[in-house]
């Protein structure tokens, strides 16, 4: 059963989250945490605030933190991802439960795993990859699992395909694709590595409905560095503002420009971030925005 009609989308939020642990040598960066705070300092003047968490034990605040479906609903999981289990570094998993304790949020639990960078809002729906089955032992045809989600979730849920590769372990959709605002998706460079796969990807989300466009590189630039720009997609929007990653790469521009058209309305701000995507995340992961109403 739907619990709230109306979706929450990035271009509502006005809270920015960080993780303390992205200030600390050992297992942050505090080189690019100056910086990002340089950038969210500017957006303070513009109504966006940010915030530190409590009790967390890394900087990827995405993954683990509650989504927010509604302004007063948000959805706590179980986070609990095999990139992390098969590693045997299962200390690193932040407990949410000490985290969102007396932050005031009304918060619903579901014992579905999820990672919170596997949700991506777009439009009515929430579109996730079909890791969400095999991270829950379903088969990737149990449609009786895909109506628990939707009825977890209280929201209609896409699902898109995922291939483990060695670049992505992680399978979410927060590393595919971005809403652009009313039926328009924007797409990462998937297709530049494995056409075949963004292909089937595309064709799933406009059978509902979505006009996409793909970021792509190959053939616009000369030696295409696959090592970052993979990473463009999982820029940081808060209300009318972007935060892109930029690499000091060929692609910085034409990645700038792609995301410039589809959100025409936003001012965008660069900050450069190969040390965290070398880490297989970026601003997307390492943030968690939400709204949250204001009080005089």
């Amino acid at each position: 059963m739907v619990k709230n009609n109306i979706l929450l989308h990035d271009k509502d939020t006005n809270v920015v989250f960080l993780s303390p642990c992205l200030n600390t040598k050992k297992y942050g960066n505090p080189e690019f945490y100056k910086d990002l705070m340089t950038i969210l300092k500017e957006l303070k003047e513009m109504g966006i605030e940010t915030r530190e968490l409590k009790s967390t034990r890394d900087y990827w605040a995405r993954d683990y933190m509650p989504i927010q479906l509604g302004e007063n609903d948000f959805l706590k999981y179980h986070y609990y991802p095999d990139y992390l289990i098969n590693k045997d570094d299962i200390d690193s998993i932040t407990d949410v439960s000490k985290v969102i304790s007396g932050m005031g949020i009304n918060c619903r639990s579901t014992n579905l795993i999820i990672d919170g960078g596997n949700m991506v809002p777009c439009g009515p729906y929430i579109v996730m990859t079909d890791k969400v089955f095999s991270e829950n032992r379903r088969k990737k045809d149990d449609w009786e699992f895909k109506a628990l989600l939707d009825s977890e979730l209280g929201h209609p849920v896409i699902i898109i395909p995922w291939t483990p590769h060695e670049d992505d372990v992680y399978g979410h959709s927060d590393g595919f694709i971005k809403w652009c605002g009313d039926n328009r998706i924007l797409m990462g460079n998937h297709g530049d590595c494995y056409p075949e796969e963004a292909a089937s990807i595309r064709r799933i989300l406009e059978s509902y409905g979505f006009e996409v466009t793909e970021m792509l590189f190959n053939g616009e630039v000369d030696d295409p560095c696959y090592d970052f720009n993979w990473a463009y997609i999982n820029f940081l929007q808060v209300g009318k503002n972007i935060i892109m990653p930029i690499f000091d790469i060929d692609e910085d521009a034409i990645a700038q420009q792609y995301i410039q058209e589809a959100f025409p309305d936003c001012n965008i701000r660069q900050i450069k971030m190969n040390a965290i995507a070398e880490k297989g995340g970026a601003l997307h992961c390492l943030s968690w925005n939400v709204y949250l109403p204001k009080h005089e």
